[in-house]
């Protein structure tokens, strides 16, 4: 029963983590899409949107793999 506590709680630790990033990741992209940036930054908001795309990947994984230990 302890191993379970556990692995739900670094689940949700880690759920909740992957949330944050993304949900940051996605209100910032939004401020930055309306700022004037120099030429040399392109290179960087587009690693900044792949970087977007894969935390909420990985945040919805976790939000399944989070439901699947709840409901076993």
């Amino acid at each position: 029963m302890t191993l379970w506590m556990l692995n739900t709680i670094g689940l949700l630790a880690t759920t909740i983590g992957s949330l944050i990033v993304f949900l940051h990741l996605h209100r910032t992209s939004r401020a930055i899409a309306d700022a004037r940036l120099q030429e040399q930054c392109a290179p960087l908001l587009k690693d900044r949107r792949l970087l977007m795309i894969t935390t909420g990947l990985m945040a919805a994984w976790f939000v399944v793999q989070y439901a699947a230990v709840i409901l076993i």
